[in-house]
């Protein structure tokens, strides 16, 4: 599907999609279409682009008679960047792909537009886990997890995190070059830190048995990415054997037929929310907003996560299937399983995990 797409224009203009109905989801926000109208939204690029544009931009496009300009630059850390630089006004309407450390940073520094059902409709409908890990400066749209992925063909199935930490412990030396590690601006990276240190007797509060299990795996690696588009590649010709990966990605990619396998180990897994935000200076902030209303909507959320192989943002929609039930989060139960870290003190110590992880990774 698209996965080859990765080093796409930085800007792709997607033109009008047809003239659809003007009038908004949701009150008190009515919209007349014109010509003029446009939105910004940044997001993500490679097969999750491709994706989105199929279930969620042009059926919004045909809806609201409008033009979607597709921004795919950065990551979450470098598009909040992005925003804090320019005070709020980053040249994009809506800020699609962040996490929950960037939406509790925006609302602590007045960057991000308060939401409530007002702007939101559909926010009465979502999980309350979603209103537990963000502030009201942004919606959770998406939710996965941190799996660990496998070449299936070159190594058996791992089943610690101690197997991707320290590599030659179980695989021995054929594993040496084969092992992916992630840059900290991908929060990826971050919960699978905050692993390293569980299987050493740390966690979130007591990081530093990370940082010497990361001295051991270093010689073992042989890529380190930021995107986790960029990492794709690596997969399917078989130079990385072993990473740790977002749940969707991984289980998108298995379902193309890469060469891997996905599992939770046995110490488990840290859970994502993937949230949506208006920047303050944001040009057609009552469009984003209903972009954001609309990514809520049951049956756009339907069809992009069962495509994108993510979990639902919210808990009500029905006619999911059984395979995507055993691997996906549609019910409290399972929601209440999955770990959630405290996304403001990550968003406190991240800096200092990242100098931590450079002078390690750099030396």
């Amino acid at each position: 599907m698209g996965h080859r797409g990765y080093e796409s224009t930085r800007r792709r203009f997607l033109h009008r999609a047809g003239l659809g109905a003007s009038t908004a989801l949701g009150a008190p926000y009515v919209i007349t279409a014109r010509a003029a109208d446009q939105l910004v939204v940044n997001a993500y690029g490679g097969e999750f682009q491709d994706i989105f544009l199929k279930t969620t931009v042009a059926p919004f496009e045909k809806k609201f008679g409008v033009k979607v300009v597709y921004d795919d630059a950065g990551s979450a850390v470098e598009d909040y960047a992005k925003i804090r630089a320019s005070r709020g006004a980053p040249g994009f309407d809506v800020a699609a792909e962040l996490t929950p450390p960037e939406i509790i940073l925006g609302g602590k520094e007045k960057l991000l537009e308060p939401l409530s059902e007002r702007e939101i409709p559909n926010l009465k409908h979502v999980w309350a886990k979603s209103k537990e890990i963000i502030p009201a400066f942004g919606i959770v749209h998406t939710y996965q997890y941190t799996a660990l992925i496998w070449n299936k063909k070159q190594i058996d199935k791992p089943t610690s995190w101690a197997d991707y930490w320290i590599p030659g412990a179980r695989y021995g030396e054929k594993i040496r070059g084969h092992v992916m590690n992630f840059n900290p601006g991908n929060l990826l990276s971050i919960y699978a830190l905050i692993m390293a240190a569980k299987i050493k007797g740390g966690g979130i509060d007591k990081m530093d048995p990370a940082w010497d299990v990361l001295k051991e795996q270093k010689p073992w690696v042989g890529a380190v990415v930021m995107a986790s588009a960029a990492a794709a590649p690596y997969f399917e010709n078989e130079q990385t054997w072993i990473a740790p990966y977002w749940s969707a990605r991984a289980a998108y990619y298995e379902a193309q037929n890469y060469p891997i396998g996905v599992t939770i180990p046995k110490e488990g897994t840290i859970g994502l929310g993937n949230c949506g935000a208006v920047p303050v200076g944001a040009s057609n902030k009552k469009l984003a907003f209903e972009f954001l209303n609309w990514r809520l909507d049951p049956e756009v959320q339907f069809n992009f996560h069962n495509a994108y192989y993510s979990s639902p943002g919210r808990p009500d929609i029905t006619g999911w299937s059984d395979a995507y039930k055993a691997s996906q989060i549609t019910t409290e139960q399972q929601m209440a399983a999955i770990d959630f870290p405290d996304s403001e003190v990550i968003g406190q110590r991240r800096r200092d995990w990242t100098r931590r992880w450079q002078e390690i990774m750099g030396g």
